[in-house]
């Protein structure tokens, strides 16, 4: 008998390594109605000569019509140090998006600072793992000069990804917060 509980003991010992428990299993289907959703191919299509690439992972919840995005973000810079060398740096950051339409998503931070700027991202799906992002920037404080400024747009797609480089060379730039 004591054997068996041994033997029986081992196999769930060998199971739970094999097949390790879900840590979301207790939350009664917290899980399972998450989309994982892929955004490989982001460059800029407002600086087709910019070197900063970027792509995210995101979390969907259908029901919440709530997307959380992890992006991961490279630049490629020059020196005029070293001008035939580029520098690699890297960041990572995360943006919430709520649903908008069946194709459109937007994360609203701030207002925020001296000039109570408004950054508004948009995500459209343009089906498959192409996607475009527009970046606005809105100063909705304007008194002061150093508030008065146009806005700021930006856009990033996925056409035309293929960058020339001004360097023969690579190596680590900094870190960027």
């Amino acid at each position: 008998m004591r054997h068996e509980a041994a033997r029986l003991a081992a196999i769930g010992a060998l199971l739970a390594f094999v097949f390790p428990p879900d840590p979301a299993a207790g939350q009664a289907g917290a899980s399972e109605s998450l989309v994982h959703v892929v955004i490989p191919f982001l460059a800029s299509a407002t600086n087709p000569s910019d070197l900063g690439f970027e792509g995210a992972e995101c979390e969907r919840n259908p029901a919440s019509n709530r997307m959380e995005c992890q992006f991961q973000q490279v630049f490629l810079t020059t020196s005029d140090v070293v001008p035939d060398t580029c520098l690699v740096t890297t960041n990572r950051y995360q943006r919430v998006f709520l649903k908008q339409s069946n194709a459109l998503w937007t994360s609203t931070q701030g207002p925020s600072g001296e000039c109570d700027v408004l950054d508004v991202v948009t995500l459209q799906d343009d089906g498959g793992v192409r996607w475009t992002m527009t970046i606005r920037k809105t100063a909705g404080r304007t008194e002061t000069p150093a508030c008065r400024f146009e806005e700021a747009s930006e856009t990033l797609g996925w056409q035309n990804l293929r960058r020339p480089l001004p360097c023969r060379f690579v190596q680590p730039g900094g870190l960027s917060q």
